[in-house]
């Protein structure tokens, strides 16, 4: 074997002991990642319990058929805790990190956009673990939509009150 093979075949098996190398300190990330995140659920039960909420279900899985060009596709979300509170259900998602215990993060405030729409809770509470904190949190475009209905249910009733004044009023006799 001349030097160039003995270069060649050292390359080779540094690359081969890289890749090993980086799979494995991802896997240990990952690991220490979902630790992290199991004792974060650990501990947001207690939380939730010393700000008065009832923990009705963990980890609870809800699928919805989502249709892309008339095709359905099963798409399965599941909610960190369902929690209730008064005679309110709510949704809890727990965080743990830097940016995502942000409801202004995209990737948090779509997953929570899309818990209200699946599981239809009075309202949704972000667990930030980091804080030790609680945060509710509410779109304007779910809330314009109540507000509009009671405001319509208030006129048509008022409408239909006045009507019925005028009319007894009105009535011959």
């Amino acid at each position: 074997m001349d030097i160039l093979s003995y270069i060649i075949f050292g390359a080779l098996i540094g690359i081969f002991l890289t890749i090993v190398l980086i799979k494995y300190i991802q896997r240990w990330k990952l690991k220490k990642r979902l630790q992290k995140a199991k004792k974060s659920e650990y501990e947001a039960i207690k939380l939730m319990k010393k700000y008065g909420f009832e923990i009705l279900d963990l980890q609870k899985k809800y699928a919805y058929t989502l249709y892309v060009d008339d095709k359905p596709h099963k798409v399965t979300v599941k909610a960190d805790m369902i929690v209730k509170k008064g005679n309110k259900i709510y949704i809890a998602e727990v965080k743990s990190g830097d940016k995502v215990t942000s409801p202004r993060y995209t990737d948090t405030r779509r997953q929570l956009l899309e818990y209200y729409m699946v599981y239809r809770p009075s309202g949704l509470i972000l667990v930030d673990m980091e804080k030790q904190k609680l945060r509710t949190v509410e779109y304007s475009i779910l809330n314009h939509d109540k507000s509009e209905y009671f405001h319509r249910i208030i006129s048509t009733s008022v409408l239909l009150i006045i009507g019925f004044i005028v009319g007894f009023l009105t009535r011959g006799g």
